[in-house]
């Protein structure tokens, strides 16, 4: 699917997707290396706790495009960057995408940069524009490739080790989703639009705030379950497809429930923050993790908050998930 954004003047490609769920257990080698921030319950009234500086603090750096291991990207430094270790956000484009069309669309970049976080935005394989996820032939490559990312980072720049975040669109939603598990407890946090059940949890999940956004009328990964693009196969490239075949998805909603059970939470609880927005929580997860899923009634294959894109389905202006992910975020200091 591909649109025009003329507000942005620039082509706009969406971040569709055709992936499978996997078994979402990866096989990224990164060991987990958190801190107690990365495993407390965001609270007002819980002690800080003290950041895990990385080997980069005391190094030079600026905002631009870069490469690492044969891929380009997108860097984007808080005011200040050094003078002491900041948490860092991972942000993956969806299929057919981006790392600068992500920028544009989730605005991550700037409004994460603006409230302290490191951000980058890497660009899948080239010639692939996608990622591939557990359960997909080679499904581990990129989850490996992430895990690598974060290391050249954490000896480039001044990271806080314990406040590592994923966020992503679709295709990039999934691979997000995929990181818990395959970077073994390495992530303190995954923000997932419209992709949450493109991967399986694990059994030995390790304590991790999710927070999935998805809408009811996504056409294109289906909120219910099912095939993705309404059963159109042949908009699934080639390299995605499914090592056993099999291209059906699981409802968004009893993925949340496996992650729940995998995380050790405590019973859903249903809210509407907004008309058209069902939120649903679950607390007291192990390790002080929550699971939350916000569910656009009548929604489409958009992210929350951002600019319509045509054909892709209605886009929520009721809530914005790029500030809930940022402030349950910043809430882990």
């Amino acid at each position: 699917m591909r649109l025009v954004c003329a507000v942005l003047v620039c082509a706009f490609l969406t971040g569709c997707t055709g992936g499978t769920s996997g078994d979402g257990d990866g096989d990224g080698s990164a060991p987990p290396r958190r801190g107690t921030a990365a495993t407390t319950a965001p609270s007002t009234s819980a002690p800080a706790a003290a950041p895990s500086p990385s080997e980069g603090c005391g190094k030079a750096a600026a905002d631009g495009r870069r490469t690492f291991g044969g891929r380009s990207y997108l860097l984007k430094l808080p005011a200040g960057h050094g003078r002491a270790p900041a948490p860092l956000i991972v942000d993956l484009h969806g299929l057919h995408s981006t790392a600068f069309q992500q920028a544009l669309y989730g605005r991550v970049a700037n409004a994460g940069a603006a409230r302290g976080f490191i951000v980058v935005e890497p660009g899948s394989a080239p010639g692939r524009e996608g990622w591939k996820l557990p359960g997909m032939p080679g499904g581990s490559a990129d989850v490996a490739y992430i895990g690598e990312l974060l290391d050249h980072l954490e000896s480039t720049l001044c990271v806080d080790r314990s406040r590592e975040y994923a966020t992503g669109f679709s295709n990039g939603a999934g691979l997000a989703m995929a990181l818990v598990c395959g970077l073994r407890g390495r992530l303190a946090g995954v923000g997932a639009v419209a992709g949450s059940n493109l991967a399986r949890p694990c059994a030995e999940a390790r304590p991790t705030r999710i927070l999935a956004f998805h809408g009811t009328a996504d056409r294109i990964v289906p909120y219910g379950g099912g095939e993705p693009f309404g059963g159109d196969r042949t908009r699934v490239p080639a390299w995605m497809r499914p090592a056993d075949g099999a291209f059906g998805l699981p409802s968004v909603t009893s993925l949340a429930g496996g992650w729940a059970r995998a995380l050790g939470c405590g019973k859903g609880e249903r809210s509407r923050p907004a008309s058209r927005i069902v939120r649903l929580s679950h607390p007291g997860c192990e390790g002080g993790a929550r699971v939350e899923l916000y569910t656009v009634d009548g929604g489409g294959h958009t992210w929350p908050g951002s600019f319509p894109l045509g054909g892709a389905g209605v886009t929520t202006t009721e809530i914005d998930a790029t500030k809930i992910m940022l402030d349950a975020f910043t809430a882990a200091r």
